[in-house]
């Protein structure tokens, strides 16, 4: 999600890698929006239409640590030069907006301690999306060593890597055992990362239909999962049918990004929509503070009916997300933080 944006022509593979990252950053707030209103459904049926609506825009982060995996991996530099690079272009965002939301959550606790905000920076989790920021590091710490695996395993060898290492990830699922240090968190999402690069490099590609047929079964088989599951397990249901190791919502992923490569090159609109992936890092990092500012002021997707309400409400974030990112982006010193 932090990698500059491309500077090719607007047709192409790299260029649908632009437009991807738009559309995964509109599902992100799509993914937000809906679980307001999961959480506060008065019923069964707005229970379930915010449910079709998050199950189906969970591809959103495979995708972006996937894009990532396409962008990296392939590239030849020292690890050092690698990691001055990506520390640079990160330290900021990640210490800025942790301070910003930590100062947030402060605020709307009527209870806080300084261990217990301490204790979140060390999980990784300063506000329920940071995670994402907080993951990297540890993806980029790998970068040099997948790097190499890269340019001397075969593509054989590198599949069944991918395969191991997403294995490994689903089974941390129920077992949780990387979410108590923010670098470990990145163990889960290896597999994904290489992922990326295999299927951006890859000559041959499943026909479109199987691709919106995978996606589908992926996104129809999280909501049905939660649906069924939630009635034995509660809140653990959601936790795991939603969480991105799943290999349903993986596939629903690795699908969603080569439908990508697949449909948006050459596409006039896509080359328009590719412009607008410099916000997208901005507008991941600010949409929680429009959430949570509409909802205060009485606009959630409850106001009309979650099937309706979760994508009406999900666009307004997002614009008002992209407003204030150029917004911010105009102050001095403060473009550091959303670009």
């Amino acid at each position: 999600m932090t990698e500059r944006r491309l500077t090719h022509a607007s047709s192409g593979p790299e260029a649908a890698l632009e437009s991807l990252r738009v559309l995964a950053a509109a599902a992100v707030v799509c993914v937000h929006v809906a679980a307001t209103a999961l959480i506060a459904a008065p019923d069964a049926v707005s229970w379930w239409s915010a449910n079709l609506w998050d199950s189906f825009a969970h591809w959103c982060v495979p995708v972006f640590v996937m894009l990532s995996g396409a962008l990296l991996l392939g590239r030849r530099e020292p690890a050092p030069h690698f990691w001055r690079k990506r520390a640079a272009r990160l330290v900021w965002p990640l210490v800025g907006w942790s301070l910003i939301y930590l100062g947030l959550q402060a605020w709307q606790a009527a209870h806080w301690s300084l261990p217990g905000l301490l204790a979140l920076l060390v999980r990784g989790t300063p506000y329920y999306h940071l995670w994402y920021l907080w993951m990297l590091p540890g993806l980029y710490l790998a970068t040099p060593a997948l790097r190499l695996g890269v340019a001397s395993c075969s593509r054989r060898q590198l599949w069944w890597l991918c395969a191991g290492l997403s294995v490994l990830a689903a089974l941390e699922v129920p077992l949780g055992w990387s979410k108590q240090f923010f670098l470990s968190s990145s163990l889960a999402y290896l597999g994904c990362y290489l992922l990326g690069w295999l299927l951006f490099t890859q000559q041959t590609q499943p026909p479109v239909r199987w691709l919106w047929a995978g996606f589908l079964l992926g996104g129809a088989g999280v909501a049905v999962g939660a649906g069924l599951l939630r009635p034995l397990l509660g809140a653990r249901a959601i936790e795991w049918m939603y969480a991105y190791p799943n290999p349903l919502v993986l596939g629903m992923g690795a699908c969603a990004f080569m439908l990508g490569l697949r449909l948006l090159p050459g596409k006039a609109w896509a080359g328009w929509l590719a412009q607008f992936a410099p916000l997208s890092f901005g507008i991941y990092l600010v949409h929680p503070l429009c959430l949570l500012g509409l909802s205060k002021a009485g606009f959630t997707a409850l106001h009309w009916h979650p099937a309706l309400g979760i994508p009406l409400l999900s666009g307004l974030v997002l614009l008002l997300s992209a407003v204030g990112v150029v917004l911010l982006a105009r102050l001095p010193g403060m473009w550091r933080l959303v670009r």
